[in-house]
């Protein structure tokens, strides 16, 4: 019995090992939980940031794009009331320009895989060419 490993009834051993073990276990559990919830909120954050940044750009982009259209199409509509009014016979470009100026998505006009200059789209700048081209010959 000298040697205290060998003694199976030696309980402040069995404690002491215990408790290190117990010790041991959650401090592991622990500093899975705190590097998770660090990843997490890390991930939290960058996807936050990310995404504001991309409302941002796509923002400062659609805005400018979306006036023109609407006034591109705000003329076109007004050009096919008065000629309605006077009864004239409006020309079958502005209602082909008004259809394809109403059913224009946003990814029509920008092309999203652009990030480093103009995303607009050569249908959308052709659109709008189309657009202007009609409202100034009549």
């Amino acid at each position: 019995m000298d040697n205290i490993n060998s003694d199976v009834w030696d309980l402040d051993h069995d404690d002491a090992t215990t408790e290190r073990m117990i010790l041991d276990h959650t401090q592991q559990k622990l500093k899975r939980e705190f590097t998770n919830t660090g990843y997490r909120a890390g991930l939290d954050a960058s996807k936050t940031t990310t995404m504001q940044e991309g409302f941002d750009q796509g923002l400062s982009y659609s805005i400018p794009h979306g006036q023109t259209a609407g006034t591109v199409l705000g003329a076109l509509v007004a050009r096919r009331t008065v000629y309605r009014k006077l009864n004239i016979v409006c020309p079958p470009q502005v209602d082909a320009l008004i259809m394809r100026l109403r059913a224009l998505t946003h990814t029509q006009a920008l092309d999203k895989s652009v990030t480093d200059s103009d995303p607009t789209t050569e249908s959308f700048k052709t659109l709008v060419e189309e657009a202007n081209a009609v409202l100034v010959s009549e």
